[in-house]
């Protein structure tokens, strides 16, 4: 899982938290996917008068200050929403902004918005290089709150892995085979985040142990990167290379409904 899917999720999860109980959390910056942020911030284009051009607006100086800003708005819950860019969008997925889009979507009583981020890196701030910043990238749109089956998801998401094992085991390397055989293991485990990196990822007593295993199935099976990563094999035969296309579009396109399916299901 990338670093800025990772905040996306996070921000949705302890978001709607705070929306339904308006209490105070410890999140930001706490939180480990704010980890090598120098800051996060949310803008909206506005403009100062009739005849000026739009410039973007700071609304909110941090995560904690955008969700009082939202709840005092009557935003009622945020959703994840993901915009596939490209049929093979896994081969960009390694890359900033690649990959497809990752919006939230805010909800309320009329209409939504749709924010997403942008990450600047600054390599003069060595610790914490990251500058991120939220846009309101669409406002005053219908409400879409994309909502998949959580059961179909898992099982379409089991068939994906089982096939990718499969071609794993014939073509690849054992290693290959252990990490998609860890990520259908997943499904389930009892326990499914117990050895995840973002042990803080989500508020994970807000969500049913199905949503838990599909969360962290797909991201257990996030190997589409850059060099070295799942995205860097090649085959000779044109038919091999075609079957390891296929599937791991398929499996990248399940992965991303997964993990839509997962976190807009909660109990909230």
């Amino acid at each position: 899982m990338t670093g800025i899917l990772a905040q996306t999720i996070a921000m949705t999860s302890f978001g709607n938290d705070y929306l339904k109980t308006g209490k105070s959390i410890s999140f930001y910056p706490k939180n480990s996917t704010f980890q090598h942020c120098n800051f996060v911030d949310f803008r909206e284009l506005k403009k100062k008068n009739f005849f000026a051009s739009k410039k973007e607006i700071v609304v909110s100086k941090n995560p904690m200050e955008w969700f009082e800003h939202l709840k005092s708005n009557n935003c009622k819950k945020l959703r994840l929403y993901y915009q596939k860019v490209k049929e093979d969008g896994h081969k960009m997925a390694g890359m900033v902004g690649g990959g497809g889009h990752w919006y939230i979507e805010t909800i309320y009583p009329t209409h939504s918005d749709f924010w997403i981020s942008r990450w600047n890196h600054d390599k003069n701030l060595a610790e914490k290089p990251w500058q991120v910043t939220y846009i309101k990238a669409m406002e005053n749109r219908p409400i879409l709150n994309q909502q998949f089956d959580v059961s179909q998801t898992i099982e379409d998401l089991k068939t994906c892995l089982e096939n990718i094992i499969d071609f794993a085991h014939q073509e690849t390397t054992e290693n290959w085979v252990k990490i998609f055989k860890n990520a259908k293991e997943t499904l389930e485990n009892e326990n499914p985040e117990s050895d995840f990196y973002h042990y803080d990822l989500i508020i994970w007593n807000n969500y049913d142990l199905e949503n838990k295993q599909l969360l962290m199935s797909a991201s257990k099976a996030f190997v589409f990167g850059g060099m070295g990563s799942w995205n860097d094999l090649s085959f000779e035969k044109k038919e091999t290379e075609d079957t390891y296309t296929k599937l791991s579009s398929q499996l990248y396109n399940t992965m991303m409904k997964s993990i839509n399916c997962a976190i807009n299901k909660d109990n909230l």
